[in-house]
């Protein structure tokens, strides 16, 4: 009888206990991505923290980013804005979108062989996949202004943004599916 009883016991334990495990998973705050996505070649690369991103894109030339790319102020635009001044670099930053507003959640970081003529014409375009179709909810521009698209190839409804902006509006947010840089 004792054994019955204790068999009994443990698996309730082992299901109460799984149950719980599975609650406390259910709850816990989704992973955030820092990646960085090449528009010329469509090569994108994910790490832990934002410096790591910005270190890959800037090809070294910028370590001392802060670990969540929510933290980027004017000074470090600036500096990714600026020509990668490493010998053989050919990475230019262009812009930032990110999954939640107020430059939160997951970053992508933009980057390319030349900058934008911001303003005089479209210079790349890209499809939104996975984790970044429709749930951009702020950007950052860099080298490039930023035209969020809410369908694929740059069509559909769109919304240009020539600065910085910590929520993209009710039209756009979380339904860009492709990007226009200009």
């Amino acid at each position: 009888m004792f054994a019955r009883t204790s068999r009994i016991a443990v698996a309730l334990a082992t299901t109460v206990l799984a149950l719980g495990t599975g609650a406390a998973t259910a709850n816990a705050a989704p992973v955030q991505k820092n990646c960085v996505l090449n528009i010329d070649s469509g090569d994108m690369r994910c790490y832990g923290t934002f410096r790591e991103a910005v270190a890959a894109s800037t090809e070294g030339r910028v370590t001392d980013a802060p670990l969540s790319a929510q933290h980027i102020d004017q000074k470090l635009a600036d500096r990714l804005k600026g020509v990668p001044d490493t010998a053989g670099a050919s990475a230019v930053q262009l812009g930032v979108v990110y999954t939640d507003a107020n430059y939160g959640g997951s970053a992508l970081v933009l980057t390319g062989g030349s900058g934008c003529q911001s303003g005089n014409g479209r210079d790349a375009q890209i499809n939104l996949d996975g984790t970044w179709n429709n749930s951009v909810s702020s950007l950052t521009t860099l080298s490039c202004w930023l035209e969020l698209w809410d369908a694929p190839n740059t069509s559909g409804v769109h919304q240009e943004y020539q600065q910085s902006t910590s929520y993209v509006g009710d039209a756009m947010n979380d339904r860009a599916s492709s990007i226009a840089l200009l």
